[in-house]
């Protein structure tokens, strides 16, 4: 079990709402980092039919898998991101040249668990995130990118940690604590693209959007600012609920993250937690399918899904006990896309994974066929 820092015991002893799910969940457990093994990614080469919650029909897959993957990234790439490269003015969309075969456009989702036992795990995420990107502007023949990181709560990482610090002070982050800031509008909305950290700090996304574009200064360290979304969130993580939400009804003109997703661009979406989602997001598997394929107008191979969650329920796991639950929905999900594919949360290293996935992001983007 992970040693508990002053201010979890102080969550726990004086406010343990803060810090989300108080029933002795995986948010209290050993941290992935401390637990030893080798990354594995499993894909889903075969296709089939599956049915939504809503009778919507998408793709299912068969399963495979490969540890110890190694692939076009190198793991701890230290190029500079080409991503990062331009006039440093940012928030500008390159113009629409034509729609030529495979994909020129890419959006890239996010979803990041933000609950008590993910600190390790935000960390690796961050720390492979550069060799990822560099592999896919170096393989992949897109160049146009769109990246929003969301968390899994409602919630503000700040307020929540502030509940717990004014406890023993007078100020939080220099806010008094008897007028702190609270969230408003998409700050406070499920499935909102972030813009902060979790110390309310700005993380710099250039252009006025709540996600990357084309030309954003810093693209590093602005997705380490927004990748480490916090550990203070709610215990009761809806990770499939907001991805859902955040392509759909926050998607739309005027909302949240209108923009994001564009009918010409492949969609990748990855996840990450420690947890199940059972009983806290609305729907299933195949909701969650028909949701993601109907955003993409009925399209499922329009779609990538990554997902770094719990194997303590699969042979040779990563996870030991205590280093994350079982998340078979999770995992039923990510395989019931053609490309879709999932690894261990518990892995101490990220980068053999995202390794592994840039393949199959470029086999996508090679099959992509824009709409009309």
């Amino acid at each position: 079990m992970r040693s508990p820092s002053l201010l979890s015991i102080t969550c726990v002893a004086c406010l343990a709402v803060a810090c989300g799910d108080s029933s002795g969940s995986r948010d209290t457990q050993t941290s992935a980092a401390s637990i030893t093994g080798v990354a594995s990614i499993t894909t889903a080469p075969g296709t089939a039919s599956a049915t939504g919650d809503s009778g919507t029909t998408g793709s299912s897959a068969g399963t495979g898998s490969t540890s110890g993957a190694s692939g076009a990234s190198g793991g701890g790439a230290t190029e500079a991101v080409k991503f990062d490269v331009g006039d440093g003015t940012g928030g500008i969309d390159p113009p629409d040249t034509g729609s030529p075969a495979g994909c020129q456009k890419i959006d890239f989702l996010f979803v990041i668990d933000n609950s008590g036992s993910m600190g390790d795990e935000q960390q690796n995420l961050v720390n492979s995130f550069d060799g990822f990107i560099n592999s896919i502007e170096n393989t992949v023949m897109a160049k146009d990118y769109h990246i929003m990181v969301i968390d899994t709560d409602a919630a503000s990482s700040f307020l929540q940690e502030c509940f717990v610090i004014c406890t023993l002070l007078p100020e939080c982050e220099g806010y008094p604590c008897n007028n702190l800031p609270v969230p408003e509008g998409c700050d406070a909305s499920l499935g909102a693209g972030l813009i902060k950290n979790p110390q309310n700090e700005p993380c710099g996304i250039a252009g006025g959007k709540r996600y990357m574009v084309d030309g954003q200064p810093n693209l590093a360290s602005t997705f380490t600012c927004l990748g480490k979304v916090g550990t203070n969130g709610d215990g009761s993580e809806k990770p499939m609920e907001a991805m859902v939400t955040s392509i759909t009804a926050l998607n739309k003109p005027n909302a949240c993250n209108d923009g994001f997703l564009r009918p010409d661009a492949l969609l990748v979406v990855t996840f990450i937690t420690d947890e199940e989602d059972e009983g806290k997001s609305n729907g299933g598997p195949a909701g969650w399918h028909a949701s993601l394929v109907a955003s993409k107008v009925g399209v499922e191979t329009s779609i990538v899904v990554l997902g770094l969650l719990g194997d303590p329920d699969v042979p040779n796991p990563v996870c030991t006990m205590g280093g994350a639950e079982a998340s078979p929905r999770l995992r039923e999900f990510a395989e019931s896309f053609t490309f879709g594919s999932w690894g261990s949360v518990c892995s101490p290293d990220y980068a053999p994974f995202f390794d592994a996935a840039v393949s199959v992001v470029d086999t996508a983007c090679q099959q992509f066929e824009p709409p009309g």
